[in-house]
């Protein structure tokens, strides 16, 4: 069952970890987001381990912050970022799967702008952060993108084994563990 209030709570560090999970820009690693991401994320066990990966990313320059992205991401088969493709690849029920959560996107008043599809690890993020879930009773809806960004990271991470140590891999296991902050486990009394 999904946490509203811990939801709520980690809004900003959904924009956060969307921005450093994303392909880097001018702004990505600048010591404006830098500072921002210090004031603001959230006191977790997460934050140190974040701040460790987001400094090793900002110790490059942006020509191979670019290079290192595009090479993990865009030039490697192994390592996406499209959740629902590791599980389904390109068959109907992934379009199924992409169908429902772009429809979930605008029942919670979130275009997409852009071209990117709906299963785009820093979308669904940034859906997480931006969307307007109080007082909806649809809202237990959102495990359909809980499942699919914990299914996606898991597969994502297994992947990664060998490369484990770079730097957004170690975003990716933050991004996971700040899901899981978010979802209460039900306990069944016998």
């Amino acid at each position: 069952m999904i946490n509203f209030t811990q939801l709520h709570a980690f809004s900003g560090a959904f924009v956060d970890l969307s921005r450093f999970i994303d392909y880097p820009d001018e702004e990505t690693f600048s010591d404006e987001a830098y500072q921002e991401l210090v004031q603001h994320f959230p006191e977790t066990a997460q934050k140190p381990k974040l701040l460790a990966a987001v400094d090793a990313l900002r110790s490059e320059d942006l020509l191979h912050q670019q290079a290192h992205y595009s090479n993990l991401f865009e030039m490697n088969k192994r390592y996406t970022l499209y959740m629902s493709y590791y599980k389904m690849t390109d068959s109907r029920e992934r379009g199924t799967i992409l169908a429902k959560l772009k429809m979930l996107y605008e029942m919670f008043g979130v275009t997409i702008d852009g071209n990117e599809l709906a299963d785009y690890l820093p979308m669904l993020l940034e859906f997480l952060a931006f969307g307007s879930f109080d007082g909806d009773y649809r809202k237990q809806d959102l495990k359909l993108a809980f499942q699919v960004m914990e299914d996606g990271t898991y597969t994502l991470l297994q992947n990664a084994a060998a490369d484990i140590d770079d730097p957004y891999f170690q975003i990716i296991q933050v991004i996971r563990q700040t899901l899981r902050d978010c979802v209460e486990v039900e306990v069944k009394t016998q």
